[in-house]
């Protein structure tokens, strides 16, 4: 055998003993062999980390997800922080409200080899309602509660609610019956449990339940019973004290029931979530609303009335609570009824159109001592005729088009200087009467719009 061919077949068997050498010596991590054989079982409040495997050319993987809600667990390929090694990072996220085990299947395949981690999930322990409100009828009657649960639970009914300013008031729970008791329980299952009501003769009520027990995940589950009012007249007032219930559980959700009124006032401390369905109430068969004893003005924030909230209302007669700020948007527009809309001094601002398209509505009323600041573009379009309006010493801004629109039989202004408006030569106003201050009438005579008055009066 020549020189040549010796060298090059020690070099081949050098070689060929150093690629044994590393692949005896290159072995599967013990916690990866572990995992691989048994599982990765993690407890509920998730997990996140890194399945250290062979070198490869590189890994593919895929998840499949046999139990549990959305993308709970997922996997991708990273390097070992610590070894340098080529590793599989696989997170998974704190357990739901499910009872149950969930379980996921991390599928890794390379050059080296296909794996195959099973991820199982125990769940947290935890019993909870299924409902949150459940609601009855005003004739009362039985009615069934449920919980679902993967852990011992009892179930407390409770007789005082948190009110404004973390006061505590009494709930009356006397017209509800109850039997329950302690549940054991080791699985997810659902439990039911009958109550009964009473009939209903007053306004509508409520009823506070809550489910706890021993290492309890979750904190506290609350299920609300609300019982719908007696039948309601056709005139109803609605008295409201500091920590009173709200309108939505007084006057109940039943539209046939709240179809009977045609006449709601309310009276002390209301709220904004109780002009909010008192709106809604004026969409069925309401004809007036009177909320001028009520007061807004001890809020810590400013209460307007929202874009639109009145939009399409039955209502024929509005008047609105003191300490409103501000009329939004479109606010009572295309109301076909409204006739009478009476403002609180309070109102600093009106917008952009928020009597448009309510052709009935002939009477305005703005207080004279009215805080009214700024008349934005055409909220007194109505498409009809109002019989009078006021416009107060107050105001400090008016768009050039406030008073687009406007048919009035009478306008009262206190403003010594005429506000610039555009000329609005649609309407004609020379049947209307234009009240102005004493001394300021030539003003008014020689100023774009209001020189087409048919008459201008100093008052």
């Amino acid at each position: 055998m020549n020189t040549r061919n010796v060298i090059l077949f020690l070099t081949v068997a050098v070689l060929t003993f150093s690629s044994c050498k590393e692949s005896e010596d290159e072995t599967i991590n013990p916690v990866t062999e572990e995992i691989l054989a048994n599982g990765l079982n993690i407890g509920p409040n998730g997990v996140d980390t890194t399945v250290v495997f062979l070198k490869a050319n590189g890994y593919s993987v895929d998840v499949n997800y046999s139990s549990g809600t959305g993308k709970w667990c997922s996997a991708t390929e990273c390097t070992d922080s610590v070894t340098g090694a080529p590793g599989i990072r696989i997170k998974c996220a704190s357990s739901d409200t499910s009872l149950f085990v969930r379980e996921a299947t991390v599928n890794i395949s390379s050059s080296r080899g296909n794996y195959v981690v099973k991820v199982n999930q125990k769940p947290y322990k935890l019993a909870y309602f299924t409902d949150n409100t459940v609601y009855v009828k005003n004739t009362g009657g039985s009615f069934i509660i449920q919980v679902k649960a993967n852990s011992s639970f009892k179930i407390d009914k409770t007789i005082y609610i948190t009110g404004s300013g973390k006061n505590t008031r009494p709930v009356d729970t006397s017209w509800l019956s109850e039997i329950y008791k302690k549940v054991k329980c080791n699985e997810g299952q659902a439990f039911k449990f009958p109550l009964q009501a009473q009939l209903n003769t007053g306004l509508g009520r409520n009823a506070f339940y809550g489910v706890s027990g021993d290492s309890l995940h979750n904190k506290a589950s609350i299920l609300e019973v609300i019982q719908e009012p007696r039948t309601l007249n056709a005139s109803e007032t609605i008295k409201f004290g500091m920590f009173s219930d709200r309108l939505n559980l007084l006057l109940g959700r039943d539209e046939e029931n709240l179809s009977r009124m045609r006449s709601l006032t309310m009276i002390g401390y209301a709220g904004p979530t109780d002009v909010e369905y008192a709106a809604k109430i004026g969409r069925l068969s309401l004809d007036t609303l009177d909320m001028s004893a009520c007061d807004f003005t001890g809020y810590s924030y400013e209460f307007n009335i929202d874009e639109r909230l009145f939009f399409n209302s039955h209502l024929s007669r509005i008047l609105l609570p003191k300490g409103i700020k501000t009329i939004n948007e479109e606010a009572f527009a295309d109301c076909k009824n409204l006739k009478t809309v009476v403002l609180p001094a309070s109102l600093e601002r009106i917008r952009s159109r928020a009597f448009a398209s309510s052709p009935k509505i002939d009477e305005i009323v703005i207080p004279t001592d009215s805080k009214l600041k700024a008349i934005y573009e055409e909220p007194f379009n109505t498409g009809g005729v109002l019989k009078s309006l006021f416009i107060p010493k107050s105001i400090k801004y008016m768009d050039v088009d406030a008073l687009k629109g406007l048919r009035v039989k009478e306008l009262h202004i206190r403003l010594d200087t005429p506000p610039s408006l555009n000329q609005d030569g649609d309407i004609d106003r020379s049947g209307s009467i234009l009240y102005v201050p004493k001394g300021c009438k030539e003003k008014y005579m020689s100023a774009t719009y209001w020189k087409s008055f048919g008459q201008i009066v100093e008052e």
